[in-house]
């Protein structure tokens, strides 16, 4: 435990952090103002459902899922709370939640590695323009990323510490970001696997802490899957989705969509875009006739029906899925030409550093780094499986990968001899 006068300095040096970030953020959406940046076409619904949620109706079902609650119901609580200003008030908080992420991302990056690491990490996290694209935003995105950075460092201090406290805030903090965005529930099975390898103490203490984090996570999903397991004869974690996802990303149109898309803007193209698949004319008339559950079930058997009709597309489109998710930046058949061109050049340098530490800080010491394989792992099973969605990885995995990228550009600069330019280089970088 550090000094008086080094914890002092330390919440200094934070609170220029926060306030740092809180400029450059706020700055970017004032220039960004009047641009109409609407990066997410569910901000409608969030509207809609937050709306219903407020006369009472607290159904989130949608055409091919029951959404993620989280979001929609604090919506609602803004406007109840704020009525006509809500906007501004749910800006200002997600501004001040997204500037207190940077002091966080640090923070994990002292966890993972030292403090030049920290302090490039945050330094790029700060002005990394695919994040700040999404600050503005009124859907799941931008909190969800927020929350996962909360719930990951709360994580990663809670199986050092070994206090039951710190295991119930991370729980809680896991929960929030599962009910805001659920396919991280893909990556839950790996929690336990790093509490096991990394957790200094006892066996017994280990299953205590996983229980406690495993029934709070559980606790927090009761109040919404009980009111649809009794709406839709189905208990729900957060959002359902197994049936829809997996025939969005297996049916014919898709697989057209992604091997060999139809020209940028034609007819044919925003068709598919716009989620009008062939199958779901086919299976329409069914539809009306079944409830929820039914639903999911039905678009599960078509998605599978086309795969085992398929087997040589399946292939290809898993092959395709699982290089856009690796390929940075946007999928250059859906963008125009300057866009692909301008994300790619951002995202390439972070990506490749990135994937360079990660390898890095596994082969050197892989058990305090499991927990970016798992993620990393979760986010390619969700891209295959289900499919391709390169705004997912984006709010997922990139705040990471700006960390894991700091570590291996320091760890290039060191061997390239740079230190003697630098000679703040010349320490070694912890793994």
């Amino acid at each position: 435990m550090g000094t008086a006068p080094e914890a002092a300095r330390e919440r200094r040096l934070e609170l220029i952090i926060f306030l740092v970030f809180l400029a450059v953020r706020g700055l970017f959406m004032v220039l960004t103002a009047n641009l109409g940046l609407d990066l997410d076409r569910d901000n409608a619904r969030y509207d809609q459902q937050s709306d219903a949620i407020l006369q009472g109706n607290f159904d989130l079902e949608t055409r091919f899922f029951i959404t993620a609650p989280f979001y929609s119901f604090t919506q609602a609580f803004f406007k109840l709370v704020f009525g006509g200003y809500w906007t501004l008030a749910i800006g200002a908080v997600q501004l001040a939640l997204c500037a207190l992420s940077g002091v966080y991302l640090r923070r994990l990056a002292l966890l993972l590695f030292d403090q030049r690491v920290a302090w490039v990490a945050t330094a790029v996290y700060a002005v990394f323009p695919l994040t700040l694209l999404w600050v503005g935003t009124k859907a799941q995105d931008m909190p969800f990323q927020l929350a996962l950075i909360f719930a990951l460092h709360a994580l990663i201090l809670a199986v050092r510490k070994d206090e039951l406290r710190s295991t119930a805030t991370a729980a809680v903090l896991f929960a929030i970001t599962f009910l805001t965005k659920s396919h991280i529930l893909l990556f839950a099975p790996f929690i336990p696997l790093y509490w096991w390898m990394n957790a200094s103490t006892t066996s017994y203490r280990k299953a205590a802490h996983l229980t406690l984090f495993v029934s709070i996570s559980l606790a927090s999903t009761l109040p919404f899957g009980l009111y649809n397991l009794q709406r839709h004869g189905m208990y729900v974690l957060s959002s359902t989705g197994h049936g829809g996802h997996f025939l969005t990303g297996h049916n014919e149109d898709v697989y057209r969509f992604i091997v060999d898309p139809p020209q940028l803007g034609s007819p044919e193209h925003r068709r598919i875009f716009n989620m009008d698949y062939a199958v779901m004319h086919e299976i329409a008339d069914t539809l009306l006739t079944l409830d929820h559950k039914g639903k999911q079930d039905l678009y599960l058997a078509k998605g599978l029906e086309w795969c085992r009709a398929n087997p040589d597309k399946l292939v290809e489109l898993s092959l395709y899925d699982l290089y856009y998710f690796l390929l940075p930046g946007l999928n250059p058949h859906h963008y125009g030409f300057l866009n692909w061109l301008a994300m790619f050049a951002l995202s390439f340098p972070l990506y490749l550093f990135a994937y360079a530490g990660i390898g890095l800080a596994l082969r050197e010491n892989f058990r305090p780094h499991s927990w970016i394989l798992g993620l990393l792992l979760a986010m390619v099973a969700f891209s295959v499986v289900f499919y391709v969605q390169n705004r997912f990885r984006t709010i997922t995995l990139e705040p990471y990968y700006i960390i894991y990228g700091s570590f291996a550009a320091l760890r290039s600069a060191q061997r390239l001899g740079l230190q003697r330019r630098w000679p703040v280089l010349a320490d070694p970088v912890k793994a």
